[in-house]
């Protein structure tokens, strides 16, 4: 079985806190029977367990196949308006198939396809992935000597159809990114990055006098991000950068964001070299405008190599 490949994989995490009634006996000089009123103990387990089969079909074609199952339970302060105790405890429980494709059809060009499937019986969180399916794929392709296009798109689908919750949870990613380097580089670099993504989010929640109602959120959003490294003729050691990020969201926390920037490494002397940079950031939002703000940073020093 050449072609096979056989993984077994197990990752356990364990954080137990056993010191509460030493930590309450300092901080509040409390006596025996306030303290034993207080002690408490906090924990967390969690274990993952996995298995993945690889095989190679061909020499360009390989393919993936596997089942996760994680398992854990916890124990923590409760909140402040908890009705059951000092304490709150839950468990996690969850089944997952795994599968993907990795395919190289010729040098030049990759793809790569993931996918992986859950269902729970045991969650922490209301938002926690219940019922999910989530999927990526990605491609590289290298056009030229000097060009590198690359692609992503990934979803995820979450479900919770508990009564009193009803979780319908969806997200989305596009995402494409060059990178050119003619020369290798010598006298220019540029890079960029567009990346499209879209979230939906329906769960029940208790309204006012205690209705059922259902909280329901969205946005959509384009980011990206470009620089460029430029050669100052003359000084070969010497370069410039310019560039920056955006990101601009609708739906229901529209937001804006912009960081332009730019950088100059200039040499002075052999191994020692005068670094500045200039870098702005700017941020608002349209229905919390006392959240945004606006700052200019500048920063200059000397860099020294041996």
């Amino acid at each position: 079985m050449r072609r096979v490949r056989i993984i077994e994989s197990w990752l356990t995490d364990r954080y137990h806190d056993a010191a509460s009634s030493l930590v309450i006996q300092q901080l509040l000089s409390a006596n025996v029977t306030s303290l034993n009123a207080l002690t408490y103990g906090q924990y967390v387990n969690y274990n993952q367990q996995e298995t993945d089969f690889l095989i190679d079909v061909t020499k360009s074609l390989t393919l993936r196949g596997g089942y996760r199952y994680i398992w854990g339970d916890a124990t923590n302060l409760a909140g402040e308006l908890s009705q059951t105790g000092l304490l709150e405890s839950g468990k996690l429980r969850r089944n997952i198939g795994l599968g993907g494709v990795t395919f190289r059809p010729w040098q030049k060009l990759s793809l790569n396809v993931d996918y992986e499937g859950g269902f729970s019986d045991r969650i922490y969180f209301r938002t926690s992935l219940n019922d999910y399916n989530k999927a990526r794929l990605r491609a590289r392709y290298q056009a030229t000597t000097s060009l590198m296009i690359q692609t992503n798109f990934s979803i995820l689908n979450n479900q919770n159809p508990t009564p009193g919750i009803r979780l319908d949870y969806q997200s989305r990613t596009n995402a494409v990114s060059f990178f050119w380097t003619p020369a290798g580089g010598k006298r220019i670099t540029v890079m960029g990055e567009y990346n499209r993504s879209t979230v939906r989010s329906d769960i029940l929640y208790l309204g006012l006098f205690l209705a059922p109602a259902i909280s329901s959120y969205r946005d959509n959003a384009h980011s990206a991000t470009s620089a460029i490294d430029l050669a100052i003729p003359r000084w070969p050691e010497a370069k410039v950068t310019v560039g920056g990020s955006l990101f601009i969201s609708s739906g229901s926390r529209p937001t804006q964001y912009y960081q332009p920037l730019a950088r100059l490494s200039f040499p002075i002397v052999h191994h020692v070299y005068w670094n500045t940079e200039w870098r702005y950031y700017g941020f608002s939002e349209a229905f919390y405008l006392w959240e945004g703000f606006r700052t200019n940073a500048f920063q200059t020093g000397l860099r020294v190599t041996q």
